[in-house]
C-alpha cells in the first residue's frame, strides 16, 4: 500500500527541480499526477518516464483558463483532484528602485497570482471528491529577506499568508493548505543564483548547519507528508525546510561544532 494510493495530484513547474522530484515521489507512493509546465518537450518527456499514472498538460499558471483546464483535464484523465502542489517559479531581481516593473508583474503573476488561481481552479474539484491538499513552494525568503530578490520576496510571503486565509476558510470542508518554505535546493534555479552571488558554492554550502545544499528530493519528502493522510491535522503551516540556514545569527563569527 502506498501513502497516497487512489489520490489523484497536480505539480505545476513540475517538469524539472523541485517539481519533478514531487511528481516522481507521488507517484511511488501511488499517486496519479498530472505534470503541469510551460516547457512542452520536458514535460512530456518526463510524463513519459512517469508512465501510465503521469501526464503532461502545458500549464501557464499565470493564465487562469489554463490551469482551470489543468484541472478539468485531471478530472478528466484521472477521475478527479485530491492535491495541488503550486510550484512553478519565475523572477527578475535587482535594487528596488532598478527593478523593471514588467519583471516585477511577471514574478508575482507566476508565484502569487499563479498560486490564487492553482487554489481558485483546485478547491472546487476537491469539494467535490470531499477535501483535499493545497502545498505551496514559499522559501525561506517569505520569512527574511534577501537583497535584490524583492519581487521573490514579496511574492513568497505572500503566499504563506494567503495559504494561511484559506486553510482557515476551508478547514471545516477538509481541505488543508500549507506551505513549504526551502533554503537553497539544488535545483537549476540555484545554480543561476551561484553563478551571480558574490559567495562561491562552496561558502553557501557552508552557511547551512547540515553543511550542504537541501536535495530536491529532501522537499518532496515533505510534500509527500503534506499530500498524504498523515499529515490530516496539519493546516495553515509554513514549514521551514532549510536545512539549518536561517537557525544561526551571524554575529559572533564562531564556527559550527566540527567546523
Amino acid at each position: 500500500m502506498g501513502r497516497l494510493d487512489g489520490k489523484i495530484a497536480i505539480v505545476t513547474g513540475g517538469a524539472s527541480g523541485i517539481g519533478a522530484a514531487t511528481c516522481r515521489r507521488f507517484v511511488q507512493e501511488g499517486a496519479r499526477v498530472v505534470v503541469a509546465d510551460i516547457n512542452d518537450d520536458a514535460g512530456t518527456a518526463f510524463a513519459r518516464e512517469l508512465g501510465a499514472s503521469g501526464a503532461f498538460r502545458h500549464t501557464d499558471v499565470g493564465v487562469l483558463t489554463e490551469v482551470e483546464a489543468a484541472v478539468a483535464f485531471a478530472v478528466e484523465r484521472f477521475g478527479g483532484l485530491d492535491v495541488i502542489h503550486n510550484n512553478a517559479v519565475f523572477s527578475g531581481g535587482g535594487y528596488v528602485h532598478e527593478i523593471d516593473p514588467v519583471a516585477w508583474d511577471q514574478s508575482l503573476q507566476v508565484m502569487l497570482t499563479g498560486v490564487f488561481y492553482g487554489m481558485k481552479a483546485a478547491i472546487p474539484a476537491m469539494l467535490a471528491r470531499g477535501g483535499g491538499s493545497i502545498i505551496n513552494t514559499s522559501s525561506i525568503e517569505g520569512i527574511v529577506a534577501e537583497i535584490m530578490a524583492a519581487p521573490y520576496n514579496t511574492a513568497k510571503a505572500g503566499m504563506i499568508n494567503l495559504s494561511r486565509t484559506v486553510a482557515i476558510e476551508y478547514g471545516r470542508k477538509n481541505i488543508r493548505s500549507n506551505c513549504i518554505c526551502p533554503g537553497v535546493v539544488d535545483t537549476p534555479l540555484a545554480a543561476m543564483l551561484i553563478a551571480i552571488a558574490p559567495k562561491s558554492r562552496a561558502e553557501i554550502e557552508a552557511e547551512h548547519a547540515i553543511g550542504r545544499l537541501i536535495r530536491p528530493e529532501e522537499i518532496a519528502n515533505v510534500a509527500l507528508f503534506l499530500a498524504s493522510d498523515e499529515s490530516s491535522a496539519v493546516t495553515g503551516a509554513a514549514i521551514v525546510v532549510d536545512g539549518g540556514l536561517i537557525s544561526k545569527s551571524p554575529i559572533s563569527g564562531f564556527p559550527p561544532y566540527g567546523g
